[in-house]
C-alpha cells in the first residue's frame, strides 16, 4: 500500500472491501523496458571498469565472506535461501539470527544459527541487532552480505557468478538494483517448492524500494527495513540485482500476510506505518494490493518478461 496510510485503516478497508472496490486488474506485460534509472547506468559501468580493470579472474583469490539473515519461521523462504547462497558460502560462513522459530525450519544443518529473541515485530530492534551482528562479522571477514530472508543477491548472468562477484568487490558497500518477482495466477502454477523458481516464474518489475545498500567491507548503519544508509548515500552497481520474493507465489504470500497479521507489532512500527502492507489479509483487498499496489509511492508495477539468461539461477 502507499505510504501514508495507517495500519488501523488498512484492516477497516479490508473488511469493507467489496463496497469500494472494482475489479482487479491484471498487470500488462511490457517488452524490453528501459530502467527508470537508466541513464545513470554507463557512468557507474565506466567506474568500475577503470575500478576493476587489473582484476584477473584467473588468478582471484576467494575473498573471506559471509552472509547473514534474519528470521521467524520460515519454512518456505529459508529452504530457497539456503539453496540458493549455500552455492557461495562455506556452512560455517552463513548466519542466521534465529528470533525464537518455533517451527522446526531453523533446525537443519548447512548453517551457524545464532539465537536471538524478540517477542514482536519490530523493524528497529532488527535492524540494530542485525547492524552489531554484521559490525562483529567484519573484525573476521573481508566482505559480508545483509539480506532478508526473502532476497536473492545476483550479479547480471552475462557478467558472471555471485562468489566472482564476491572475490573481486572491493568497494566500501554497494547499492543493488531492485526488482520484484510477480506470480500472475491467470497463466501460471502455484509453485513447487522442489524445483527452482525461475523456472516457474516469468515476470517481475523494477521496485527502486529495494535497491539496499546490502553488501559491504565496512561498518554499515541502515534505516529500519535496510531500504537505505542511514546517511542517505547512495552507491549503485546496475548490474548486481535484488531480486524480492515476497510476491513469487499467490497463495503463499496471503498465507504469511495472515501471519504477519496476527503477530504482535511494536508501538514504533504502527506508529511510523512500517510495513503496513504485511497486515493487508482479506482476499479482496490482498488481491489488489499483490497486482496494483507496490506499497511505495514512487513505484509503479510496470511487468516485464526476466530474460532467459535468469532461468534456473535459483
Amino acid at each position: 500500500m502507499a505510504r501514508g496510510r495507517r495500519i488501523d485503516e488498512t484492516v477497516r478497508e479490508g473488511a469493507n472491501s467489496t463496497e469500494t472496490r472494482g475489479p482487479v486488474r491484471m498487470p500488462e506485460i511490457h517488452e524490453s523496458r528501459p530502467h527508470p534509472m537508466e541513464v545513470f547506468f554507463e557512468p557507474a559501468r565506466e567506474y568500475r571498469r577503470r575500478r576493476y580493470a587489473s582484476w584477473d579472474p584467473a588468478k582471484r583469490t576467494k575473498k573471506r565472506r559471509a552472509i547473514v539473515t534474519m528470521v521467524h519461521n520460515e519454512p518456505v523462504f529459508l529452504p530457497i535461501w539456503l539453496r540458493y547462497y549455500s552455492r557461495f558460502f562455506a556452512p560455517e560462513d552463513i548466519h542466521v539470527l534465529d528470533n525464537d522459530s518455533t517451527d522446526g525450519s531453523t533446525g537443519g544443518a548447512g548453517f551457524v544459527r545464532v539465537p536471538v529473541a524478540h517477542d514482536r515485530v519490530d523493524w528497529t530492534w532488527a535492524v540494530r541487532t542485525v547492524e552489531e551482528y554484521q559490525h562483529e562479522l567484519l573484525e573476521r571477514y573481508d566482505v559480508v552480505l545483509v539480506t532478508d530472508v526473502d532476497e536473492i543477491v545476483a550479479p547480471d548472468p552475462e557478467w558472471g557468478t555471485l562468489d566472482e562477484y564476491l572475490d573481486r568487490f572491493d568497494e566500501e558497500w554497494v547499492n543493488c538494483l531492485g526488482y520484484e518477482l510477480l506470480h500472475l495466477k491467470e497463466i501460471e502454477p502455484p509453485l513447487n517448492l522442489d524445483r527452482p523458481i525461475l523456472d516457474q516464474r516469468g515476470y517481475w518489475y523494477v521496485n527502486g524500494a529495494y535497491d539496499k545498500p546490502a553488501l559491504a567491507t565496512e561498518p554499515m548503519s541502515w534505516t529500519p527495513g535496510f531500504h537505505h544508509r542511514s546517511d542517505g548515500r547512495y552507491h549503485f552497481d546496475p548490474d548486481l540485482r535484488l531480486i524480492h520474493l515476497h510476491r513469487m507465489d499467490y497463495d503463499l504470500c496471503l498465507a504469511k500476510h495472515r501471519l504477519l497479521r496476527e503477530r504482535a507489532w511494536s508501538s514504533e512500527d504502527m506508529t511510523e506505518e512500517r510495513g503496513t502492507h504485511n497486515r493487508i489479509a482479506d482476499e479482496d483487498a490482498f488481491e489488489h494490493w499483490f497486482y496494483e499496489d507496490a506499497s511505495s509511492a514512487d513505484v509503479e508495477i510496470v511487468v516485464e518478461r526476466i530474460p532467459p539468461s535468469w532461468k534456473g539461477l535459483f
